[in-house]
């Protein structure tokens, strides 16, 4: 008699325990999911103009001064912003980071209040060379990737002289970085056997003074060839009469223009 009254309880049990347990899980299973928050670290304060942050940066046995300036705007603002990376000239090199904004996107985010991209400029320290930077810098730009609110797919490359070789070579070990390449008056960059292949799909703007005697036009012109003969299609602006000092092309808006209609596209 007490295994028939045993046997009842359990079958009156277990089929009630299984709909309270399906209960509950499809109660789990409605329970809202929090909004994931921000992964940014750092903020800044609203403000009626450009902002300035100076700092340096440390990556292994290597350090590098940095500037970054973000437009009035960024400050009020939650969306992602278009960043320019500028490489100065070897006339900008030392410890006086203020020497960044002597000319270039620096200069030019300083000055057009509308101005539509932070910008990102390194200096390179008294004699040494961007083509040897390659690892700090990369290093750096993700550092600022990961603390603002940047648009990866809309990072620009730029760099003037030895600023434009250091650009040309930061692209060709690092493409997978940049939506788009404008270097200027770029000095002598050995040409590579085979150009990187992400490299090679990158939209490309370059500019050379036609009568330039630090860095001979045919010098940009057999880079440019190289370029095209392996399927890449970058366009090619040679400046006439004009000698070295090619910055003033950062006054150009159309520039700026060429930039964001490019994307990459990962």
């Amino acid at each position: 008699m007490k295994k028939i009254i045993c046997m009842i309880i359990v079958l009156i049990v277990m089929p009630s325990y299984y709909f309270i347990q399906k209960d509950l899980n499809h109660n789990e299973q409605k329970e809202p999911q929090s909004e994931p928050t921000s992964t940014f670290t750092e903020t800044l304060a609203p403000s009626d103009t450009f902002v300035e942050i100076g700092d340096s940066f440390v990556y292994k046995d290597q350090s590098i001064q940095y500037m970054l300036i973000f437009p009035a705007k960024y400050t009020k603002t939650e969306n992602e912003w278009p960043l320019i990376f500028f490489l100065h000239g070897s006339s900008l090199r030392g410890e006086n980071l203020d020497l960044v904004k002597e000319y270039g996107p620096t200069w030019i985010a300083e000055q057009r209040p509308n101005f539509p991209f932070v910008v990102l400029a390194p200096q390179c320290p008294e004699g040494d060379d961007w083509v040897n930077k390659s690892d700090i810098l990369i290093a750096l730009l993700d550092d600022v990737l990961k603390k603002y609110r940047i648009d990866q797919n809309r990072v620009y490359l730029t760099g003037v002289s030895l600023g434009g070789r250091g650009a040309w070579t930061l692209a060709s070990h690092y493409p997978e970085y940049f939506a788009a390449l404008a270097p200027l008056a770029a000095a002598s960059q050995s040409l590579p056997a085979c150009w990187n292949k992400q490299l090679l799909t990158i939209p490309v703007w370059a500019f050379h003074g036609e009568k330039d005697p630090i860095v001979p036009l045919k010098n940009d012109e057999a880079l440019i060839d190289s370029l095209r003969n392996q399927g890449g299609t970058p366009r090619f602006t040679i400046l006439p009469g004009q000698g070295h000092n090619i910055a003033w092309v950062y006054k150009n808006k159309e520039l700026y223009d060429w930039f964001l209609s490019n994307t990459r596209h990962p």
